[in-house]
């Protein structure tokens, strides 16, 4: 999934500090007892915290006493870069799925998969069937996912990568899977393109982006009939696609 969005697209998000893909828990008030000095000092610790092996616990426990620091912060509008830099254990895909879990109360990985494991034959077979101008675009954009040699990390807006040794055809196990926004490889290690685009997905919560123009109904997807959050709400190609997919 390779998405290079027009600048606005990020800009446009960080403009909006209210509720847009029904975010629970959008910009949640600070813990009793906490304010932005006592839990700036925690963010501090966190950072040290992150350095260490076998310390899940005690960042788990941090993430979650600093989330309510971290939303106040990503809706002021910091570059990805800036803000992993500040927030370097939420890149993890384990605290991705926990913060977009804090956010929307669903499970990001658990039901992402579920979801498709349900829809997938129906989807294979309407993506093999499907002709015209639309299945020219899926069958390029496919291509693309697979075969990414060529691309320039540093000029991708938004990107799901898959890293291939040396001399490897398309069908050979990749080297690496990871997820790249706004130029910034953010995670890494990713087991295969469906759970990268699950983590992809709850970066766009996570760090408050709104959907690739290119790619706005397949984000709305998975929005809405993956993980069911909004989902009464569906454009007409979106209808379409579910009255399909439960035929």
């Amino acid at each position: 999934m390779l998405c290079n969005k027009h600048p606005n697209d990020r800009k446009s998000a960080k403009n909006v500090k209210k509720p847009r893909r029904a975010e629970v828990n959008y910009l949640p008030p600070y813990p009793v007892g906490e304010d932005v000095q006592s839990l700036e000092k925690e963010r501090e610790e966190l950072i040290s915290e992150s350095k260490k092996k076998n310390n899940e616990k005690v960042i788990k426990e941090k993430m979650s006493k600093t989330f309510a620091h971290r939303r106040h912060e990503i809706v002021n509008g910091p570059s990805v870069q800036d803000f992993r830099d500040r927030w370097p254990a939420l890149f993890d895909p384990s605290q991705i799925s926990a913060e977009f879990q804090r956010i929307t109360t669903v499970h990001l990985e658990r039901k992402f998969m579920s979801t498709l494991d349900l829809y997938t034959p129906k989807l294979l077979t309407l993506f093999r069937t499907r002709g015209g101008a639309l299945g020219v675009r899926l069958k390029k954009q496919m291509e693309q996912l697979k075969d990414p040699e060529g691309l320039e990390v540093d000029k991708l807006l938004m990107a799901v990568v898959v890293m291939r040794n040396m001399g490897a055809s398309a069908d050979d196990s990749p080297k690496d899977i990871g997820i790249v926004i706004e130029r910034v490889q953010v995670v890494t290690g990713l087991k295969d393109i469906a759970t990268a685009c699950a983590v992809l997905f709850g970066l766009t919560y996570v760090l408050n982006l709104s959907y690739p123009s290119q790619l706005k109904h397949t984000f709305e997807v998975f929005q809405k009939l993956f993980l069911e959050i909004d989902a009464l709400k569906l454009s007409n190609k979106v209808q379409s696609l579910k009255s399909k997919l439960l035929a």
